[in-house]
């Protein structure tokens, strides 16, 4: 009787198997979820193995200021940790500058590619320069373990492992993210906020151990923390989904649809990129300075500005808040070019009522994208500099501010992968042609 029992359960698991196995299959989101899932897994298994040639919990200094906590909170955007050393403490702060680097030189044709290959080979190489830089600057301030087996060069030998196990994992993690791209959902950005979600849940688990509040007064933190971030997020969408509609004929069009065509420009088309790789980019001066420091320790002004270059200074934040305006400005320009619009529709034979085709339509089109993206720009300076500078005024933990902004950075992903998700699932609204 046992025996019967279990061969039908066997049978009925192997059958239960056999249905998921094919419903997944058939599943284009469920396959890309699961690939998801699966890089996620890899990436958090990564971020626990440790380096081994330094304590896993050590302090990043300079100058004899401590930088741990600042450049943490920077690091957390790109899937970083600078407070535990592990092979992905760099993140995908490499590749995301490497990223703007060569945006910039072939905006500017300083840099001739003709094939896809020569443009991989040139971001790998630029990739290669920053995370070399910034795991110098990293492991330069960082302290080592006592090997004596090594002789009188160990510390020499164990940060040159450092900086090679350190760009290693930068390229593993870049490479992750390539995969996720093509066969998952939500390419980089499923892994900045896996991070930021665990690195969120670390600070408030801390927070509740750290302190003994009294119930209600835990209630009312959490009520005002969720009504804040609701508010925050209500806010979010609204402005990522604002756009304005140029609306253009087509010839070749000849119904009602035809009247509906239009060229969207959105309010803030790059949603929290700016704030993402304004926090890489910010990242760079502590760990250049920490270099130069090495070099010349006594060097006032370098003193001066390891001090006060950072997030929770006023210097530190003026430069942040720079870097977001043109950086909002230049995404703007990089997801819709209006040289590549006018002439497509030129080709297409489509134009805008009023408007010369060529030229008369790349300059009417840009002349709209330039004023979205100077309001774009002022509201994500705003949203950014705001909260800082109260709080700097106030002599407050930036970390709250940095909270805002890492909301906003986290709704705006979340809608990308939405809308990625929503555009897979169009096909099922047709039928098969055979």
């Amino acid at each position: 009787m046992r025996s019967v029992f279990s061969q039908y359960m066997i049978e009925r698991g192997y059958k239960m198997f056999a249905s998921m196995k094919k419903k997944i299959q058939s599943s284009l989101i469920l396959k890309r979820i699961l690939w998801s899932v699966g890089i996620i897994f890899v990436y958090m298994l990564g971020k626990y193995i440790p380096i081994g040639t330094l304590p896993v919990y050590s302090e990043i200094g300079a100058g004899g200021y401590d930088l741990t906590s600042s450049l943490d909170t920077l690091a957390m955007v790109s899937g970083g940790n600078f407070s535990m050393q592990n092979l992905f403490s760099l993140g995908l702060s490499p590749w995301m500058t490497s990223m703007i680097l060569w945006r910039f030189l072939s905006l500017f044709k300083v840099v001739k590619v003709a094939t896809k290959r020569q443009t991989q080979l040139w971001q790998m190489s630029l990739m290669f320069i920053i995370a070399f830089i910034q795991a110098y600057g990293y492991s330069g301030v960082s302290d080592y373990f006592e090997i004596p087996a090594l002789g009188p060069q160990s510390k020499v030998l164990l940060r040159i492992s450092s900086i090679v196990i350190l760009i290693a994992g930068s390229y593993v993690l870049a490479w992750l993210a390539a995969v996720n791209a093509r066969k998952g959902v939500g390419g980089p950005s499923v892994i900045i906020i896996s991070n930021m979600t665990l690195t969120f849940l670390v600070n408030i688990a801390r927070l509740v151990s750290e302190n003994r509040f009294d119930i209600w007064i835990w209630l009312l933190i959490t009520l005002f923390v969720l009504g804040g971030a609701s508010i925050l997020i209500w806010i979010t969408i609204r402005v990522f989904r604002a756009e304005y509609r140029i609306p253009i004929r087509r010839i070749t069009i000849v119904s009602s649809f035809a009247e509906e065509t239009y060229i969207p420009l959105k309010l803030t088309p790059a949603g929290g990129m700016p704030f993402m790789y304004a926090m890489t980019l910010m990242t760079l001066p502590p760990l250049f300075i920490s270099i130069l420091l090495g070099f010349f320790p006594d060097n006032e002004a370098l003193q001066y500005l390891s001090q006060h270059f950072s997030m929770s200074q006023l210097v530190g934040i003026i430069f942040y808040l720079i870097l977001l305006f043109i950086l909002a400005i230049g995404f703007a320009f990089f997801n819709l070019d209006p040289g590549e619009i006018a002439e497509g529709m030129q080709k297409g034979g489509d134009y805008i009522e009023g408007v010369r085709p060529g030229e008369a339509t790349k300059k009417y089109i840009g002349s709209y994208l330039w004023k979205l993206a100077i309001i774009g720009a002022i509201y994500t300076s705003l949203m950014g500099g705001i909260p800082m500078l109260i709080i700097w005024s106030q002599s407050g933990q930036i970390s709250f501010a940095i909270l805002i902004q890492n909301i906003y950075i986290m709704t705006t992903l979340m809608l990308g992968i939405v809308e990625q998700i929503s555009v897979m699932q169009t096909w099922k609204q047709y039928d098969d042609l055979i």
